[in-house]
């Protein structure tokens, strides 16, 4: 018969030797400390392109140009989500404030999208036109924005993917993964410049540059939304099975079953579970123990750091029709 076991069983697990969940640590600190210095070193990337697509008048170095506006709100948000992430849970938030930086991805990814979208037109436009849309690009001024962009913006990645990994979420990959994405953006700028000084009369290779570059931002949206609307509709994360979570569940001694078993993820990097598991007819202090070697078994197998379990004891002429009828259950 069903045994309902005291709710001490019902804390969160925080095994030793794996990191908070609450953003707290040196390796959070360490973190926040990179997207500042990042921070300021987008502040002087747009600067700098923007006083290069002045007068260098190239269409490339515009579209990279107004795209550094949503790279400077992207760091600063990607900052705020994780200063409130690091403020713990409250009596209001429960679990802290970490879906802050599910939110800031996905800002972040509709920013880049729209810029995107934007400048894909413009280029289009520009080469079916076939003249320069804002005037003779001057190289020089293209070359001159392209060298010190590429150095600012090396250095950020370097800083940014120099953090620890128990320390990396999803909004913190989202700017590294971007980061690598702007390098490889200015190169091709630094490449247009050096084209047009050579050959000057080639006057399409700007806007096919900012086409690129378009096609870069575009392309980088989309597994930003992806991952946020996973993390949004409570999907299970994707390096997790529910099989396999159940399967170790009841390698445990005295584990016999699961069944209304539910696993999400608050942010990223805090995975939840909640089940029911059937045990053998043992005493409710041997459950204690049991509950407590399946939460470290699955904390250090999977990764799951809150864990919630309702124990019922071995009873043969009960059956549990979730077993059957629901996916992510098994018995």
């Amino acid at each position: 018969m069903g045994m309902s076991v005291p709710t001490a069983t019902s804390a969160t697990v925080r095994p030793s030797g794996r990191a908070q969940p609450h953003g707290e640590g040196e390796a959070e600190a360490s973190v926040l400390r990179g997207l500042k210095i990042s921070l300021l070193f987008a502040v002087i990337i747009l600067l700098v392109e923007a006083l290069g697509a002045w007068f260098s008048r190239s269409l490339s170095l515009t579209a990279d140009a107004v795209h550094d506006i949503p790279d400077l709100i992207a760091f600063a948000v990607s900052f705020e989500a994780l200063s409130l992430a690091g403020k713990g849970a409250t009596s209001e938030h429960t679990f802290g404030l970490h879906r802050a930086e599910v939110f800031a991805a996905l800002v972040n990814a509709c920013l880049i999208l729209s810029t995107g979208l934007g400048f894909a037109y413009a280029s289009i436009s520009a080469l079916e036109a076939g003249r320069p849309p804002l005037g003779s690009v001057d190289p020089l001024w293209l070359v001159a924005a392209a060298v010190p962009t590429i150095v600012f913006r090396s250095a950020s990645a370097v800083l940014v993917g120099r953090t620890p990994r128990r320390a990396r979420d999803l909004n913190l990959r989202s700017v590294f993964l971007h980061l690598l994405s702007d390098v490889l953006i200015t190169l091709a700028l630094l490449s247009v410049g050096v084209v047009l000084l050579l050959r000057p009369t080639l006057t399409w290779v700007d806007p096919a540059a900012a086409l690129f570059v378009a096609a870069i931002l575009i392309w980088e949206s989309i597994p930003l939304f992806r991952e946020s609307w996973a993390t949004l509709s409570e999907k299970v994360p994707k390096d997790l099975s529910v099989e396999a979570i159940v399967r170790t569940a009841k390698s445990v001694p005295n584990v016999e079953g699961l069944h209304d078993v539910h696993v999400w993820s608050v942010c990223s990097s805090l995975v939840c579970m909640t089940a029911h598991v059937r045990t053998a007819d043992i005493s409710v202090r041997d459950s204690m123990r049991v509950i407590a070697q399946l939460r470290e078994r699955l904390a250090d197998d999977f990764g799951i750091v809150h864990a919630v379990f309702e124990v019922e004891a071995h009873d043969p002429s009960r059956r549990h029709a979730s077993d059957e009828t629901c996916c992510t259950s098994t018995g």
